[in-house]
């Protein structure tokens, strides 16, 4: 799948959907945090399309090896830098992926593996608490 033809909101959905799928399991915080990124991101968005969406981005990673999610995400990194500055991707997109790994309490190694690649491609810090 192509991301070059994907909106903001579609691309931040499928780095968020390759973070919650890197455990394998799909967890009602994970979807929390990424319900409260997109309405602060994008406030006009419409929930019901923003489920759409989020059904679209699993059909297109949950196939994937975890060769093929790296890649899928780094695209969409790639994607992300063509639509936000630098302080934007640091000050709105950080925290947000710092508390989507935090979300259901456990700090996994696919979770700090993917952050190592969004924070490689995106230029940006993510904090990972140590407990």
């Amino acid at each position: 799948m192509s991301v070059n033809n994907l909106t903001p909101l579609e691309l931040v959905t499928h780095l968020i959907s390759c973070m919650q799928v890197a455990d394998n399991q799909i967890d009602w915080e994970e979807k929390e945090v990424w319900a409260d990124t997109l309405t602060e991101l994008f406030p006009d968005h419409t929930p019901d399309r923003a489920q759409e969406i989020l059904q679209a981005a699993y059909q297109t990673i949950l196939p994937l090896d975890n060769y093929g999610r790296k890649n899928h995400l780094i695209a969409v990194c790639k994607e992300l830098k063509n639509h936000y500055d630098q302080q934007t991707l640091q000050s709105d997109l950080a925290p947000k992926i710092t508390e989507l790994i935090d979300a259901d309490g456990m700090v996994l190694s696919a979770e700090v593996e993917l952050a190592a690649v969004i924070e490689n491609e995106l230029g940006i810090r993510i904090e990972i608490s140590d407990d």
